[in-house]
Order: structure tokens, then C-alpha cells, then sequence
């Protein structure tokens, strides 16, 4: 017996769903599915949904949210959307590059750009491109807090700043340069971050460095066995998810408290009343007042956000498999009381089918009348010109039909016969059984690694200031028993730059090499490596 909670299929979605919002001001929610179709809905009493509208984007939407009112898209190539909840585009800005995320200070938005720049957006006015105001270089972490702004840079600078100017620069830690893996704020501002040496050669890494500041004192500092993936604000400071699947209770004087063990790399987190909520794998997992529950889900529930008007929890995601039906948006009903139940029976939420509307006997077996309304004009003349006064018999003769029947002689078996084929069908059945068994014993026993795709060599020619953006696309590798767990990518020097199948990068001239490492869920890995040529424009 395991602990859990009530939960029901709030929707059944067309497409994969992405994105997941809620805004309890309007009981409003949004969702994506596919790559941009954007669904409006309304929250009701008991975890009910009223759909209220649907609309597409132009392209692939990155980013989803409300904000005063209204509903923020961004999308993956040029743009931020406001629209009303309604589903009425009201105001478009430009962003270069898309948008890969977003941050709300007040009236305005802060947005990471798909080229790394920070851009101030208000609606009916002029977007300010902080990264060129305040001189800001090719950003990977952005988080606001009141009116401030804590920015990491790829080179592993990390910077206070407000609209104005910087006003603290962390001082840089290491001999060799470092990378800033994750970026949060707690509830009362303070920074934290975790750090890794970069390395000169494979194998020399520094332990991963987990750091808390105050404004620019230094309140803790921690080597660390694991990365953080995912965090949120908290009442006691934040909740961490980390990749080894715990999750930690950050306090505002920067203790670490372990809360939970999920088993596997974490999702997201958030925080319920006094309690932790978090996803991983295919569970969700939660403790509260030290009684841990979890439930399960068809996907991988990586979207998690909470209704706190209704007290529940809306949740979504995909198992990774584009062969298979999309997976239900659930809703927990956080009031409910922690009930037991069998391992085996937590899947019966996503399992049951929507009940269909019964037929009466009046509108199963209705007269002729009934089916009429469902014809063409042209076909109802024609049913009503070939029932009216025309008999079954007629019918069958107007077609030519042979209604005679006709006897079928069966000769008899003998009983020599007989058992020759029933013997036959013996050996035959053992043959196939014989077959089958071997099929599925290589099934078990051949392990079939992932395949790491970096896409081929490109050549591209630099700009006027001398550096080209690329992409770095990894998304052909497959796995053919589709378990592939993470993809990232590394330089020439072993560095790992993300943990994601796609990467953009700024680059200088001359010859760059990037390996792909691909890893499945039994620890297996494969890599590739893709090769980038950045040429002068004079020379190209």
C-alpha cells in the first residue's frame, strides 16, 4: 500500500501539451498543445474546466504566463504576445532571437532572448534592450527580484543590476574560469547559485560549489554531489530539486534541509502550505507535515502549477514517445485527506475512459424520421422514392440478389485422419511457441545503447563585430527503445555548455569543435562531435 491523493482527468488533450499557466485572480488557465495552439479555460468548484477559447500561434511557443490581466506568448523566433482572455492578440513587441524566458518586475517584463540579451518589455511602449545598456555579455541565467536583476553570463560572471546600471559583481572563483549550472532567488531576495570549475583536461573537474549571498556578503557555501535542475520561491526561503532526485528546503540563512527522495532527477518543485511538492520520472511526489504521498502519471509530469483560490494541483506531461496518444492534464485535490491504496491501482485515474452519453431505445431504434435529418436533400429523396411501398423481397430482386439457399454436403473424417491433423497442429503450436520464446528472450537480453546526432559540419561567415550565432542541434539522436534520459553538449576542453538537445552560441573566428553525449536510463552513453568553421566575410 502506498500513500496518495484524489485525483481526476480535468482534460484529455488533442496534442501533447507544453505549457501550463494558471492565474487564480480570474480562475483563468492556459495551456499549449502541439507546438502552438494556445487553449484558454476556466477554473470551476471541484476542479472543473469550462474551455473558453483557442488560438495558433505563427510559431513554436517557448513561453507562457499571465500578467496584469491578460496572457503573455512568447514564441521561439521573434516575438512576445499579449493577449486578453478572451484569446484576442492586443500587442506584439519584437523580440531577436525569440524568447526563452520571462520574468515579471511590476508593470514590466524582463526576457532572456534566444541570442542571450535581456530585454525590458511594456506594453504600448518601446522595448529597452538591457545587454546593450548596461554592457551585459551573452546571458544564460536571469532572475528578478523587486526592482533588481540578477544576471549569469556564459563566461560564468554574475551581476546585480537595476534598469540604470550594475551595482555588484560577484568576485570570480578559480584559476581557470567557471560555469554557472543554476540561478534562484529566495523569498526575502537572497541569491543562490551553484557553480563548476571549468576544467583543463576531462576528468579534472572541480565538485560542484553551491553558494548563497546577501547583497554581496557571502552567507554559505557548500560542495555539493549533485546538480540542481529546478527551483522555487518559498515561505522559508526556497525548495531545490536536484538530479540525484532529492529535494531540499533552502533557508533564508542558508541551511539545507533534505525533504524528500524521489529516486530520480527532479522535475520541478514547489511549496503547499507548510509541505514540498515535486516531480519526477513518472511520479509526483509530495510531503506534508512529514507524511509523504505520491501519485502516478501516464507522461512524465514536468508541468506543475497550483490553483491556491482552489486548492489543487494541475499537472502535465509527455512520456517522450511521439508514437503515443497525448497524456491527461490531472488535477489533485489538495484539501482532500491522504488516502492508501495499492501500488497497482494508481494509474486508474488516466486509465478510465470518458464516460460517452447513453441512447435512449427511442433514439437507437427511432423511426425513419430520425435518420432523415441526418441525410442530404439529394438522399432523402432517394430513401423516401425506395421506401415508400417497397418491400425487402422487391429490394433484393431489384439487385439480382440469389436469395435461394444452398446445401453444403460435409464429407466425413475418419479417425486416422483426424488425430494426423490434430497432431500436426501440436507440432506446429510448439514450433511457434519455440520461436516466440526465443524472440522475446533476445528482446530482454539485447540492450540496444542510445545514438548521439550532433548534425553535420557548418561554415558560417562572421559579422562585422567578427562572431557568427550558431545552433547546435542534437535532437536527431534516438534511442530505439526510447530511453533516452538527457542529452549535453561539451567543447573542445570537456566543458559541458547545456544540458539540452538544442544549443545557440555565440562564436568567434576560426574552428570550433562541440561533442554531443547522449544518455539513456541504464547509464548508457554514446557521443558525437560536429565541427564549426566561422570565416571572414572578406575571406569567405
Amino acid at each position: 500500500m502506498v500513500s496518495t491523493r484524489s485525483v481526476v482527468s480535468l482534460l484529455r488533450p488533442e496534442a501533447k501539451v507544453h505549457h501550463l499557466a494558471v492565474d487564480d485572480s480570474s480562475d483563468s488557465i492556459a495551456w499549449v498543445e502541439g507546438s502552438g495552439t494556445v487553449h484558454l479555460g476556466r477554473l470551476e468548484d471541484g476542479g472543473r474546466l469550462d474551455v473558453a477559447g483557442v488560438f495558433t500561434t505563427q510559431h513554436r511557443v517557448t513561453y507562457l504566463g499571465f500578467h496584469r490581466g491578460g496572457l503573455l506568448v512568447g514564441d521561439d523566433l521573434e516575438s512576445l504576445m499579449f493577449y486578453d482572455l478572451d484569446g484576442s492578440l492586443v500587442e506584439t513587441q519584437a523580440i531577436d532571437g525569440g524568447v526563452q524566458s520571462c520574468h515579471v518586475m511590476a508593470l514590466k517584463v524582463v526576457v532572456l532572448s534566444g541570442m542571450g540579451e535581456v530585454v525590458l518589455v511594456q506594453r504600448e511602449r518601446d522595448s529597452v534592450n538591457l545587454s546593450s545598456k548596461l554592457g551585459l555579455d551573452d546571458v544564460v541565467h536571469v532572475e528578478v527580484h523587486g526592482e533588481r536583476l540578477y544576471v549569469a553570463e556564459q563566461r560564468g560572471t554574475v551581476l546585480t543590476c537595476t534598469e540604470d546600471s550594475v551595482v555588484w559583481r560577484r568576485p570570480p572563483r578559480g584559476e581557470h574560469g567557471e560555469r554557472i549550472t543554476a540561478l534562484g532567488l529566495t523569498k526575502e531576495g537572497r541569491l543562490f547559485l551553484t557553480r563548476e570549475g571549468h576544467a583543463l583536461v576531462s576528468g579534472e573537474e572541480e565538485a560542484i560549489e553551491f553558494e548563497v549571498w546577501q547583497d554581496d556578503q557571502l552567507l554559505a557555501r557548500n560542495d555539493l554531489r549533485m546538480r540542481m535542475l529546478t527551483s522555487s520561491v518559498a515561505s522559508w526561503g526556497a525548495v531545490l530539486g536536484f538530479d540525484d532526485g532529492t529535494v531540499h528546503r533552502l533557508y533564508e540563512d542558508g541551511r539545507m534541509e533534505c525533504v524528500l527522495e524521489t529516486g530520480y532527477g527532479v522535475f520541478t518543485c514547489l511549496e503547499h502550505r507548510s509541505g514540498v511538492i515535486a516531480s519526477s520520472w513518472f511520479y509526483i511526489h509530495g510531503e506534508e507535515d512529514e507524511q509523504p504521498w505520491k501519485v502516478e502519471h501516464q507522461g512524465m509530469p514536468r508541468l506543475m502549477v497550483v490553483s491556491e483560490r482552489h486548492q489543487g494541483l494541475l499537472f502535465a506531461g509527455d512520456d517522450q514517445n511521439d508514437y503515443t496518444a497525448p497524456e491527461p492534464i490531472g488535477w489533485i485535490d489538495l484539501e482532500a485527506p491522504v488516502q492508501e491504496m495499492d501500488a497497482a491501482e494508481l494509474t486508474q485515474w488516466f486509465q478510465e475512459a470518458p464516460a460517452a452519453d447513453g441512447l435512449t431505445a427511442e433514439e437507437l431504434y427511432g423511426g425513419e424520421d430520425d435518420v432523415l435529418h441526418l441525410l442530404t436533400e439529394e438522399e432523402r429523396q432517394q430513401f423516401q422514392t425506395v421506401s415508400s411501398g417497397t418491400s425487402h423481397a422487391s429490394l433484393l430482386a431489384a439487385m439480382d440478389e440469389d436469395v435461394s439457399t444452398t446445401e453444403v454436403k460435409v464429407e466425413p473424417t475418419s479417425e486416422n485422419d483426424l488425430l494426423e491433423a490434430l497432431q500436426g497442429i501440436e507440432e506446429l503450436a510448439l514450433d511457434e511457441t519455440g520461436e516466440l520464446m526465443d524472440a522475446l528472450a533476445a528482446s530482454v537480453d539485447e540492450f540496444i545503447p542510445p545514438r548521439a546526432i550532433a548534425g553535420d559540419d557548418q561554415r558560417h561567415t562572421a559579422g562585422d563585430d567578427g562572431t557568427c550565432v550558431v545552433v547546435l542541434d542534437g535532437r536527431g539522436s534516438f534511442d530505439p527503445q526510447e530511453q533516452i534520459a538527457s542529452w549535453s553538449w561539451h567543447d573542445d576542453r570537456g566543458r559541458e555548455l547545456a544540458a539540452t538537445s538544442q544549443l545557440k552560441l555565440k562564436l568567434p573566428l576560426g574552428q570550433h569543435r562541440f561533442e554531443l553525449r547522449v544518455v539513456d536510463h541504464q547509464g548508457a552513453w554514446t557521443t558525437d562531435a560536429v565541427v564549426i568553421h566561422i570565416v571572414d566575410g572578406s575571406t569567405s
